[in-house]
């Protein structure tokens, strides 16, 4: 229920999210908004947006009425900055342009058909051939994001008649053949070759759509990801794999099914840590603990890579690993250990590794100790043995109790 869904954010955060967007946008759209607030998932967006889902109202990650009036109150705050607003319609992506339907409550489509953007400046709107050469690039930009490859090459015809010297015809061209490079490298098979293509365009594409050149960018990934389908993953070899290129898509969920193909997809830490983020993504952080935390005991060099990373999506949990090593011990304890120093830091992770999922050796078996010492078995015997197999974390847990 709307009640219960905690993911809105409070008005004292809502209004520096819509002045970040404004910044980086220049305009206030309903769904980007919704998915910065994370109130909607890429992958459900690209489905709607590509026929894959008939109506948008059921992918929200909050009720529709809750979501109506967290867009509603975006509005009031974009009007009170003097912006104005703008009628959307919604179409789908691709050449044969189709209404889509938001769903069947009549104020979120309301305020899904609204964006707000500073208004017109009436000099502008004087100069006609600066106005037509402007509309014309926006017409190229908004075809070539919803993939509509006819209607951007007209759009280009006629911008390249209006102004055969125009700054960034070469540009719009060149993302047009990257567009129809798709069925040639499709018939080749030249995955790899595909790969640098759309790395290397990237950053014209950034340059030439901006925010949204992760919808063009997006939608070229993923048929990439869709032909790298059944190609087991080589180490040493580069990144030429579907999960990775699903993540350049945006698609999370499909990049961690990806992975999950592998058999042994666990002995290999990018694939663990691509796995940990698509649980993060798709808002499963017990489930991407797991991996980082399992990552720790089985590979700790990579797991302590991650954890120092400043872009390491979960904070709580870099904010611990930073206090783990910020402790002052005889002997320090090892990344290997802080799964189980964690237990005395942190509820939630009795249950990210359970002990069933231990192995026999010594670390295990200190792990197996002290979730029992934790989670109520606190006798002698479980004392004594976990000082003789290690004797750090007994000393830990017993601090944890004194300080209680």
């Amino acid at each position: 229920m709307d009640s219960a869904y905690d993911a809105i954010p409070p008005d004292q955060e809502l209004r520096p999210l819509v002045d970040r967007l404004l910044l980086e946008q220049g305009r206030l759209d309903p769904f980007e908004l919704l998915l910065a607030a994370e109130l909607l998932g890429y992958e459900d967006y690209v489905a709607w947006r590509t026929s894959r889902r008939s109506e948008l109202q059921g992918a929200l990650r909050a009720g529709p009425e809750t979501v109506a009036g967290f867009l509603d109150e975006a509005g009031v705050y974009a009007r009170g900055q003097k912006l104005v607003a703008v009628a959307l319609e919604h179409t789908a992506w691709g050449d044969r342009e189709r209404p889509l339907c938001i769903g069947q409550h009549a104020g979120l489509t309301r305020v899904c058909a609204l964006a707000y953007a500073p208004p017109p400046e009436r000099c502008q709107l004087d100069l006609f051939q600066d106005s037509t050469a402007l509309l014309l690039e926006e017409e190229v930009r908004t075809a070539l994001v919803e993939h509509r490859t006819d209607h951007a090459r007209d759009q280009v015809a006629r911008l390249m008649h209006r102004e055969p010297r125009h700054p960034r015809l070469g540009g719009f061209l060149r993302l047009i053949q990257t567009i129809d490079d798709a069925d040639v490298s499709a018939r080749d098979g030249r995955v790899e070759e595909r790969w640098r293509e759309l790395e290397e365009v990237g950053p014209l594409a950034g340059q030439l759509l901006g925010h949204r050149a992760r919808d063009f960018l997006g939608t070229l990934w993923a048929a990439l990801a869709e032909r790298l389908a059944g190609r087991p993953f080589a180490p040493g070899s580069g990144e030429f794999h579907a999960s990775i290129a699903w993540t350049r898509a945006g698609r999370w969920e499909r990049a961690r099914e990806s992975i999950e193909t592998e058999t042994d997809w666990r002995d290999h830490p990018v694939l663990v840590l691509v796995h940990a983020e698509a649980f993060w993504r798709c808002r499963d952080p017990f489930g991407a603990r797991r991996d980082w935390l399992w990552l720790c005991r089985e590979y700790p060099s990579a797991a302590e890579r991650a954890l120092r990373d400043p872009a390491f999506p979960d904070r709580r949990l870099a904010d611990l690993w930073e206090a783990f090593g910020d402790l002052d011990l005889d002997e320090e304890l090892a990344t290997e250990d802080f799964p189980a120093w964690l237990l005395l830091q942190d509820p939630g992770a009795f249950a990210v590794i359970p002990p069933s999922e231990t192995s026999s050796d010594d670390r295990d078996t200190a792990y197996r100790l002290l979730h029992g010492l934790v989670t109520g078995d606190d006798t002698v015997d479980r004392r004594r043995a976990l000082g003789e197999i290690h004797s750090d974390l007994l000393r830990q847990f017993l601090v944890s109790r004194r300080c209680r």
